[in-house]
């Protein structure tokens, strides 16, 4: 079974930065590292048999309903943004899912999966866009059913830094802030800070290699940790 590395971060923190550098890492000639981001993941189950796409796709299915079934309650919060973005978040989910899914059927497993997005920051983002919190039972409920990582990966920088990148970056802000205020994307953007460190510091019961980078992520140092880890 290959290794499941979850990357987390504020937006702009260089999430997708991190995993698309260590996708192009190779040992040996060969690719050691697979992100579920890459293009294509989500439509390349069809090469699977007809039974591993089922069970994969009903292993999701279960995944997300009984992930809110006990979360449900973030349905309700009071969001920042207008439109409602329920289903399209689950349809992402699902997508996410299902190439973890692949990828863990069809990497080696000396190899690792890179996470991101995954169901840490679905688990999360909805709290960056509400004035409420997260329980520290949910916290404990979540890890124990859901989290399946080796590895965490911990973005941070400053707040100044997070509004200059997520600025000047191709894609631009995150969907659900794009239409919002300036003083809504900046409470958005401390938000997530405050969410994020909260998580990292109350995963009491979370038994996973916690890793945290700043804004001079240097990928070299994380390239030499996982191979030397890797067998």
């Amino acid at each position: 079974m290959p290794k499941l590395i979850e990357i987390i971060g504020p937006p702009g923190s260089g999430k997708t930065f991190i995993g698309n550098k260590l996708q192009r890492i190779k040992k040996n000639n060969k690719q050691i590292f697979f992100h579920t981001g890459q293009r294509g993941n989500f439509n390349k189950i069809s090469k699977l048999n007809i039974l591993s796409q089922i069970i994969i796709k009903l292993k999701v299915i279960c995944t997300i309903i009984i992930f809110f079934i006990l979360f449900n309650k973030r349905i309700f919060l009071k969001k920042i943004y207008k439109k409602n973005f329920f289903f399209r978040i689950c349809l992402i989910i699902y997508r996410d899912l299902v190439a973890i899914e692949f990828l863990k059927n069809t990497s080696s497993d000396n190899s690792y999966i890179l996470i991101e997005p995954g169901l840490i920051m679905h688990f999360l983002q909805d709290y960056f866009y509400t004035s409420s919190h997260i329980s520290q039972f949910e916290i404990n409920i979540f890890n124990k059913l859901f989290v399946k990582s080796s590895y965490i990966i911990f973005t941070s920088c400053s707040l100044q830094l997070l509004k200059k990148r997520l600025k000047i970056r191709e894609r631009g802000f995150p969907q659900r802030m794009r239409n919002l205020k300036e003083k809504d994307k900046n409470f958005v953007i401390k938000k997530s800070m405050i969410v994020l460190r909260n998580y990292v510091l109350n995963c009491k019961n979370l038994n996973v290699k916690k890793i945290r980078t700043d804004k001079s992520i240097n990928i070299n140092k994380l390239k030499n940790y996982f191979l030397k880890t890797s067998n």
